[in-house]
């Protein structure tokens, strides 16, 4: 099945996590750190708000954007600055990677 996060308002657990490359266990971590925001469906079913996924990922993305993945327009930089590059130390623990010495 596919689908754009502008077509579907709620995302399960397993959606969420396979839209971020992430398990379902740092989607729960990240909607009780405030990272994504999501609901609570009856007494267990929890659902991620897909425009708290778009801006999430709209946040972490490296150079410029040219429009959010929400179906919203963003403003270009008026300078680029050079990106910081990420990098994984760890289990899910990601770090700003050094820039090199220009």
């Amino acid at each position: 099945m596919t689908f754009t996060l502008q077509q579907k308002q709620l995302l399960r657990v397993d959606e969420a996590a396979r839209i971020l490359n992430v398990s379902r266990w740092t989607v729960y971590r990240w909607v009780e750190d405030g990272r994504l925001g999501g609901t609570r469906l009856g007494a267990g079913s929890l659902r991620i708000f897909s425009n708290s996924v778009a801006a999430l990922i709209d946040q972490h993305c490296v150079g410029i954007s040219f429009g959010s993945l929400a179906g919203q327009e963003a403003d270009l930089p008026r300078k680029v600055q050079k990106p910081v590059v990420p990098h994984v130390i760890g289990r899910d623990k990601i770090r700003p990677r050094p820039r090199a010495a220009v």
